[in-house]
């Protein structure tokens, strides 16, 4: 029992869970069996939901600390929030070259780049590189506060993609389903933080 408990817990499971999915895309890439549309439709999903997972993560172990079975599942979620995080910037990676493999031609990739739809989407990749370049704990140790406030680029970066998938999906639904998920998530967050500064600024009782 301590040994699947030590294996669920080490990064390495994590890291191997995350790249499952990649072994379908990167089969793809050399070996073209699926329509297009549909590979870049799910590709680009897991990268948005990924990423939108990850904003959720703090809001989430908020509550998750309330109950005494949900501390351990918040202590996990927030030790491997980052590779939720660089997972989701890796398959945005694969759904670019899968796009790139595609169309091949770089004056049409230029030129669909600066309309909206495809252009919000080259916006969310560049926002995230530098973010997934520097989540390590080399480079957030070197940076220290500067990287949070980089971090809070990720919310740029995850408008974009939002933006990027309701310009080329007809259904909206789909993209509905994670937006409404995540702003719940961040009115907690801010309820949790508001709550916070109240009660830390309340004046404490005096005793007699």
């Amino acid at each position: 029992m301590k040994a699947i408990q030590t294996l669920v817990a080490s990064k390495y499971s994590v890291w191997f869970v995350l790249a499952l999915p990649a072994w379908e895309y990167v089969h793809e890439l050399f070996y073209p069996s699926r329509h297009y549309p549909e590979i870049m439709q799910f590709s680009g999903e897991l990268s948005i939901q990924m990423l939108v997972f990850t904003l959720c993560i703090t809001p989430l172990t908020l509550i998750l600390r309330y109950f005494e079975w949900g501390k351990t599942i918040a202590r996990w979620l927030l030790r491997n929030r980052r590779y939720i995080g660089v997972a989701g910037f890796a398959y945005a990676v694969i759904h670019t070259i899968l796009y790139v493999r595609q169309t091949f031609d770089l004056e049409l990739i230029w030129l669909e780049a600066l309309d909206w739809p495809l252009g919000t989407g080259w916006i969310c990749l560049i926002i995230l590189l530098p973010i997934a370049l520097t989540s390590n704990k080399t480079s957030i140790n070197m940076m220290g506060k500067s990287w949070k406030v980089m971090q809070r680029f990720s919310y740029l970066a995850i408008i974009a993609g939002f933006a990027h998938w309701l310009l080329l999906d007809f259904f909206i639904d789909n993209a509905m389903m994670w937006i409404i998920p995540l702003v719940i998530a961040k009115l907690v967050h801010l309820g949790f933080r508001l709550y916070s500064r109240f009660k830390s600024s309340a004046p404490k009782a005096q005793v007699s």
